[in-house]
């Protein structure tokens, strides 16, 4: 029972570290200027030396480089921060932690199709409820605007979920680690991927660099590389930095040990009010004109409370109380 109230403090500890995160990565890029992949590059760059220096030195590093499982999660790591801090450009931090719900719909969906398992009727009606809640939360926004914050929050969602799969099939994943010896394998992961993303990124950018600016302009892709210069830029740099060393690698810890304390399905439950926290946060950023002011009208907050409670009741329905009450509900309408 203790062990439970810990990890239920050290779960909101991690929600208030995510939101502070996320609102101080939205800082940069208004107010700052940060360019969106040097940025999600240099944050995961240094939030993976800030782990293996909490994690220690007991980590196998040549299977962990040789392994392609790496690359994988590391680049579903990065590529999924990418597209949420695009969706930082056009929508609240709040809103796109919302929207983000869609996540578990992804998740449920992948595992009935790799792994078969397939979701009970009350997950198809909370499925329908965080839709419907997310519909309403960008009914005021521009459609241009809308379409470009759910395409990428969307996208992230999907990442975040692939990556949530990946790790579950990942045979490191699996082995009996300690919290310090998961923290520094997790380090390498995000510290060898992100350093060679940098790498090939800056080739890549020099070499868009030196094209004709015809050919440049006719291609979308092309006029969006970065060019070599945003990875060493200060702007970008810092905010890395700054968020990889002192927030992210410590919510990580907070969030380790929360599970080991409880377990996972109990910190998805309490994941579930991400959103409060992330607006307590945006909210207060606001007040000190750090970010724009946001304003949450009782149509948002009945689309936020929707879409919490049904990720909460999909959360449920993975408990083994969860699991029996859909028993009890098939037997009942068959």
């Amino acid at each position: 029972m203790v062990n439970m109230w810990k990890g239920t403090l050290f779960s909101l500890v991690t929600m208030l570290m995510w939101a502070i995160s996320d609102t101080f990565l939205r800082y940069c890029l208004i107010r700052h200027n940060c360019n969106s992949f040097a940025m999600a590059c240099s944050n995961v760059l240094f939030s993976g030396l800030a782990l293996i220096v909490i994690g220690g030195k007991n980590t196998k590093i040549k299977e962990i480089i040789t392994n392609p499982q790496t690359w994988v999660f590391g680049s579903l790591q990065i590529f999924r921060n990418l597209f949420m801090l695009m969706a930082f450009i056009y929508i609240s931090v709040t809103q796109a932690i919302l929207l983000a719900n869609v996540e578990i719909i992804f998740s449920v969906i992948l595992a009935w199709a790799l792994l078969k398992r397939k979701p009970g009727s009350i997950d198809f009606v909370a499925m329908i409820f965080i839709i419907f809640g997310c519909f309403i939360l960008v009914a005021d926004l521009p459609i241009d605007v809308a379409i470009k914050a759910i395409v990428f929050v969307f996208i992230t969602s999907l990442l975040s979920s692939g990556r949530t799969m990946f790790a579950e099939i990942h045979h490191d994943n699996k082995a009996n680690l300690t919290i310090k010896n998961r923290l520094s394998m997790t380090g390498w992961i995000l510290f060898v991927t992100a350093l060679t993303m940098v790498v090939v990124a800056s080739i890549l950018g020099g070499l868009v660099s030196i094209l004709p600016q015809n050919i440049v302009e006719a291609s979308p892709f092309l006029k969006i590389v970065p060019s070599p210069y945003e990875y060493v830029s200060p702007n970008n740099v810092l905010a890395g930095l700054i968020n990889g060393v002192f927030i992210y690698s410590a919510a990580m810890y907070f969030y380790l040990y929360a599970v080991s304390l409880s377990n996972s399905e109990y910190f998805m439950m309490v994941h579930s009010t991400q959103a409060f926290f992330t607006y307590a946060i945006e909210a207060s950023a606001g007040l000190f004109l750090l970010l724009p002011k946001l304003s949450f009208s009782s149509t948002d907050w009945f689309a936020a409370v929707t879409i919490m409670l049904s990720s909460a009741c999909m959360v449920l329905m993975r408990t083994k109380r969860g699991e029996k009450l859909q028993k009890r509900i098939n037997k009942a309408f068959r």
